[in-house]
């Protein structure tokens, strides 16, 4: 299951990554690359703001032998990560909660999590105990930066205006953008994480853990009076099943079960994220205890 967790964590890298979508140059008429570019340009200049993620898969490995079922494991997961970010000074706090269902047993996970900036390193904070108890790490970077993720999407294509709709009484102007999965990986290496795909790719995939995977869509939608995008949707059910494909072959490649046909059904991948609280965050505030927690072994 840890590989699992680590794939969706991964999925929520994504919305870093395109926080940033994208920067293009100037033209002398208005297009939609030139319009986005003017949306994420308003969005790197606000103070703070929140975002709501939300993640869910629904998938089923089934294993046969001989033309008969041996097991069919079916994983369903929900993840939702709120956070709120400040620009200045630098600082984010986020509560994640997570419920995994899989033969027949539940799991329900919650972590609160801040960070904040000591000079040039970030300092970051996670408790999995509702506060009672915290863990203290230290890095060179945030693992939210719209800086570097700009710097990874810079390839975006085919971006489109496709029209208008409402969503809770706002007018949206809604646009398309194609992302190659390859920025996947250099999302996270960019966000300064460990490369997650490479246990679940394994020897199927290139030295950065990226190949095989496709391009996905990534719909926006652009709130027309504040020009600032509010909503972000991905699916990324061919994506994922592209991943698991690639893990099965691989573990299937090193087991020595001759004649085990192994499958994977995917009906649901999809994330949903919402940026809200412009420039209207209450100021973050590291709960003492957090800060006083003794840091982790790096």
């Amino acid at each position: 299951m840890k590989k699992t967790v680590s794939v969706l964590l991964t999925l929520a890298l994504l919305f870093g990554l395109v926080l940033a979508l994208p920067s293009a140059p100037a033209r002398a008429e208005s297009t939609p690359e030139q319009e986005l570019t003017e949306v994420f340009q308003n969005l790197n200049a606000v103070d703070s703001m929140r975002m709501d993620l939300d993640i869910v898969l629904d998938l089923s490995i089934v294993m046969s032998m001989g033309g008969q079922t041996i097991i069919n494991m079916p994983l369903n997961v929900a993840l939702n990560l709120g956070m709120e970010y400040q620009k200045e000074p630098y600082a984010m706090r986020g509560q994640m909660q997570m419920h995994m269902s899989y033969m027949g047993k539940t799991e329900d996970n919650q972590s609160l999590m801040y960070s904040e900036k000591d000079g040039d390193a970030v300092i970051s904070y996670s408790s999995d105990d509702d506060g009672a108890t915290w863990t203290k790490k230290q890095s060179e970077k945030a693992s939210f930066s719209m800086d570097d993720m700009s710097a990874v999407i810079g390839s975006a294509k085919e971006i489109q205006k496709i029209g208008t709709e409402s969503v809770d009484g706002h007018d949206m102007d809604v646009y398309t953008a194609i992302v190659d999965g390859q920025y996947l990986q250099k999302a996270m290496n960019a966000a300064g994480s460990d490369n997650p795909l490479s246990g679940i790719v394994g020897e199927t995939g290139s030295e950065d853990g990226s190949n095989g995977l496709g391009d996905f869509e990534v719909t926006i939608y652009v709130d027309k009076e504040t020009k600032l995008p509010v909503r972000f949707s991905i699916d990324l059910t061919s994506m994922m099943k592209d991943l698991m494909d690639a893990a099965l072959k691989a573990s299937m490649d090193m087991s020595e079960m001759e004649g085990m046909e192994v499958s994977v059904d995917i009906p649901t991948a999809l994330i949903d994220c919402n940026l809200s609280q412009f420039n209207s965050v209450p100021p973050i505030e590291i709960p003492a205890a957090a800060k006083a927690a003794v840091p982790a072994a790096a």
